[in-house]
């Protein structure tokens, strides 16, 4: 994630892009410095937000396993901790669930 903000700061090496037309809408030119620091490419997906009055912006990661993408920040386990999803892995729990949900009688008493 990086920030951009101004003015420019003396102890950092603040570096400044450009609010261009295209179209309706406006872009902003980031400078390739900036874009090669927090790999980012042409046509990524980036998350816009403003968190105290400064825009934030961040590359959506793809979801390539259980601590990635939206979920990196969640906390992991420790070695040796059992896991808090049991020993199943993803596939075997998405078939009990499905097995699961045709296994219920028809005539619930409520």
């Amino acid at each position: 994630m990086f920030t951009i903000s101004l003015p420019k700061t003396v102890d950092t090496m603040a570096k400044f892009g450009n609010i261009i037309k295209i179209g309706n809408s406006r872009g902003l030119i980031i400078p390739s410095s900036l874009l090669k620091e927090l790999s980012l490419e042409e046509k990524d997906e980036v998350m816009l937000n403003i968190e105290n009055g400064l825009l934030c912006v961040k590359k959506v990661e793809e979801y390539n396993g259980p601590f990635t993408g939206v979920f990196s920040d969640l906390p992991r386990p420790r070695p040796g901790e059992p896991s808090p999803w049991g020993d199943k892995n993803g596939t075997e729990t998405v078939e009990e669930w499905r097995a699961g949900r045709y296994d219920r009688k028809k005539d619930l008493d409520w």
